[in-house]
């Protein structure tokens, strides 16, 4: 009999909705790399006559197909178990994006939290999740944003353009030449590409980050690994994104220490580096060497966010409202190029403390209690480079997608 009639007879005795919810969770996966989104307001999305990306209250193509699956899955919702003052803190957390100078964008950037959050629980708990088929859908859909990305990569750098317009792909206009990321190579200065994401790096970690998941999930398969991290390693070449090939290479440390005696150690030392050593040689480094403008960015953000964070403890100024208080922040040294460079801070210990407080602190802190993801720290030092030096993990919604398919498949 032909393999593809004993095939179809087996996908036709499978349940219909275990089907739709594998089919939706494949488009989940595909479009959370696509940043093509419906602008709902620009209303306060201005800071001095600048329109910021971040303050714009967006609906995403993801959540076309993410709000039918958690329909879909309303059974498996059911089951979550909250603890009261876990509500009772959600609750103040809202109530706080309600009142923060741009309440839409707050809110709405709440919402999509929430979305995500929710696509975890069910992807975590449901037992569909589990089986041999979802498992080749997983590795599917995480394999295919990696070609697709790739092969728009290696197009938009090869050729200095984008392959269609925004409207097709979600691609950024590479004709921009105002706003677009360039980098000196050997062989002469280039637009770095950005495949279907909001900039060079994201598109890297995002490789790297589902490049790692299908080592993960194909240990056996040597060749098949080998080029993974080769067009991985090609990816970070074309975007320059040292923070990608730090994420690489911590994998890598990640992989070697896991089952050694001195795991702990070795993780409490990557710890320390990235969250106490690294802001501060940025702060020595900005203040010694002023001509490096991406450390000093860096800095004064950093300095930044820990004024905010001083200044509103409890409840911080707001979420998704760093780039709208930034103004009101100036920094001792750079406050010139602060205005110019209106950026969240990159750095999501400091963007969760200024944006969020100690409120928002300890929300998160229950949510990792409540996911149970075996050795959590251990395996979250795979992130520490990004999270110590970019923001898009929070602040995109792309980057919240990675963060809930990291822990779901590491």
């Amino acid at each position: 009999m032909n393999s593809k009639l004993v095939w179809l007879d087996k996908f036709k005795e499978k349940n219909i909705i275990d089907l739709v919810k594998l089919l939706l969770f494949f488009f989940i996966v595909f479009t959370f790399s696509i940043n093509l989104f419906y602008k709902i307001s620009l209303d306060g999305a201005y800071v001095h006559g600048l329109l910021i990306d971040y303050l714009i209250p967006k609906i995403y193509l993801a959540e076309f197909f993410l709000i039918p699956f958690l329909i879909i899955e309303v059974k498996q919702l059911k089951k979550v178990s909250l603890n009261n003052f876990f509500c009772f803190f959600v609750l103040i957390l809202l109530l706080r994006q309600l009142s923060s100078q741009n309440a839409l964008a707050a809110f709405t950037h709440l919402i999509h939290f929430v979305e995500i959050l929710l696509f975890f629980s069910v992807v975590k708990h449901d037992p569909l999740f589990k089986t041999k088929m979802a498992e080749k859908f997983i590795l599917g859909a995480i394999f295919s944003v990696v070609l697709f990305q790739s092969l728009l990569a290696n197009y938009q750098f090869i050729f200095q353009k984008s392959l269609l317009t925004y409207q097709f792909l979600g691609e950024t206009n590479l004709n921009d030449f105002a706003n677009i990321s360039r980098a000196q190579f050997f062989f002469g200065e280039k637009i770095l590409p950005y495949g279907t994401t909001a900039h060079p790096n994201i598109l890297a970690g995002m490789i790297v980050i589902f490049s790692i998941l299908i080592i993960n999930k194909i240990r056996g398969c040597r060749k098949t690994q080998l080029v993974v991290v080769l067009n991985a390693l090609l990816i970070i070449f074309l975007t320059q994104s040292l923070t990608a090939l730090f994420t690489l290479g911590l994998y890598f440390i990640y992989r070697l220490v896991e089952e050694t005696k001195a795991r702990k150690l070795f993780v409490a030392i990557i710890y320390y580096f990235f969250i106490i050593l690294l802001p501060y040689s940025l702060s020595v480094i900005a203040n010694t060497n002023p001509s490096f403008d991406s450390i000093n960015r860096r800095a004064a953000l950093n300095e930044t966010a820990l004024k905010m964070f001083g200044n509103n403890p409890i409840f911080g100024v707001g979420i998704n409202n760093f780039t709208l208080e930034l103004e009101n922040y100036p920094t001792n040294s750079y406050n010139k190029e602060i205005v110019r460079f209106v950026q969240p801070v990159h750095n999501l210990l400091f963007l969760i403390l200024s944006e969020g407080g100690l409120l928002l602190i300890v929300v998160l802190l229950f949510l990792i209690s409540q996911a149970k993801i075996d050795r959590f720290y251990q395996k979250s030092i795979i992130l520490l480079a990004i999270a110590s030096l970019d923001h898009y993990l929070l602040t995109q919604f792309s980057g919240l997608s990675l963060l809930a398919l990291f822990y779901l498949f590491i």
